[in-house]
């Protein structure tokens, strides 16, 4: 007698984008038990105080990702200009002092007794969902000038409140995802490339322009020049990648978490990592954060139509662009920026609003138009009644392959095949 039910053969989701998602959570729990039970006992006299809230956060987000797999992605058509009214709103009321909650002097939080949001992370969903709205509902005047300013426009007024809080990292993330779902929805390269330029210079203009900011960027380019102060941070994440070696020093057994490294549940989340499950442990998770990109962008070239497909392009950027940019400051290759790490760094708005943002990822999946099938040419015949397969058309009587070495367009994109 079978105990455990078998899972069929053929689905309609993707099981592996939900084992890795679910893998990510999974690991995100207990690497955040493991690096904040210090600060919990000393703050809280309770180790398992933020493991309880972040369990808490991935039982919501499980749910939501469930309910948002039954909910057709289609019926986001309305619910994109009201979710975005509602980020934008949000985002401004954050900025009042009376209303926000400032934490390291950044106001991003909104506070309700022990529960707070992030409204940035509702706003990364939000712009994803109108822009797909939007850009698929003008797919055959993409080119035009009037869908680039209203991209622009829309993007400039995110990007702006966040940058307000002040909140770099998101809206290079905000900016990023934009120009990525505009790309995809056929814009030409040359406006493509000029879009980039111009997010690139205002970033660098908004990092040059604050003292702050300037310092991470010295920082980043010699961390050893103030050990103590401003490079403390980048050096004790080397420290903990470091200190893990090939296997790590065991889950819960790490040193950096002992007052040594910053914020060791949320931004260096992945130095704790290191520092526990080494080398290993650090290559498991690029893995999955791969594995993810992968079944995001099979999702959106198989997508039925525009809509979807620029759906999953963004989510499936914003999850793995910022993972990057998590692990990249950990490794000191960018400058300085915080930006928790997707399913695993502490934090109740990043895990809930991405959870549910697989689940709308899986719903596009689901309605994925299947692999067309190629139905061979019947062979021809000689005179002696012998079959014979069709002569190529090309010169040389070799077959050329015209598909080799180029990329894949999905057959949504407004983008030439030629």
């Amino acid at each position: 007698m079978r105990l455990v039910p078998r899972i069929p053969r053929t689905t309609t989701y993707d099981l592996v984008l939900v084992v890795v998602v679910l893998a990510l959570t999974l690991l995100g729990i207990a690497m955040v038990y493991s690096a904040s039970g210090i600060k919990a006992l000393d703050a809280l006299d309770d180790p398992r105080y933020f493991l309880g809230w972040q369990s808490i956060w991935a039982a919501l987000g499980l749910v939501g990702m469930l309910a948002a797999t039954r909910f057709d992605y289609h019926r986001y058509k309305t619910l994109a200009l009201p979710l975005l009214v509602v980020a934008i709103a949000l985002l401004g009321a954050v900025l009042l002092p009376s209303v926000g909650t400032s934490v390291n002097g950044a106001a991003r939080w909104l506070r309700a007794g022990p529960v707070g949001l992030q409204p940035a992370e509702l706003a990364k969903l939000a712009l994803i969902l109108y822009l797909a709205a939007w850009l698929g509902a003008r797919r055959e005047r993409i080119t035009s000038p009037g869908v680039m300013v209203g991209v622009l426009v829309v993007t400039t007024i995110l990007t702006a409140l966040i940058f307000l809080e002040p909140d770099l990292g998101t809206a290079i993330v905000i900016g990023v995802v934009a120009l990525v779902m505009y790309f995809a929805a056929g814009a030409r390269l040359r406006v493509f490339a000029a879009l980039g330029f111009l997010a690139v210079v205002v970033a660098l203009a908004g990092a040059l322009t604050s003292a702050y900011r300037l310092q991470r960027i010295t920082t980043f380019l010699d961390p050893w020049s103030d050990p103590r102060v401003s490079g403390y941070q980048a050096i004790q994440s080397l420290y903990g990648l470091a200190l893990g070696g090939l296997f790590g020093e065991g889950l819960g057994a790490g040193r950096e978490k002992f007052g040594y490294l910053p914020f060791p549940y949320t931004d260096s989340i992945f130095a704790i990592l290191g520092d526990e499950l080494g080398l290993a442990g650090t290559l498991a998770v690029i893995a999955l954060f791969l594995v993810l990109g992968y079944r995001g962008v099979r999702i959106a070239l198989r997508a039925p139509d525009a809509m979807g497909g620029l759906i999953a392009t963004g989510i499936t950027t914003w999850l793995v662009f910022q993972a990057w940019v998590n692990m990249a400051v950990v490794a000191s290759l960018v400058p300085m920026t915080g930006i928790t790490l997707p399913f695993i760094s502490y934090g109740g708005s990043s895990l809930c609003v991405g959870l549910i943002a697989v689940g709308i990822l899986l719903n596009v999946g689901r309605q994925a138009a299947p692999a067309p099938a190629t139905v061979p040419r019947a062979p021809r015949r000689r005179r002696d009644r012998r079959a014979r397969q069709p002569a190529a058309r090309d010169r040389g009587g070799a077959a050329r392959d015209r598909t080799r070495g180029g990329i894949p367009v999905p057959r949504w994109s407004s983008r030439a095949r030629s």
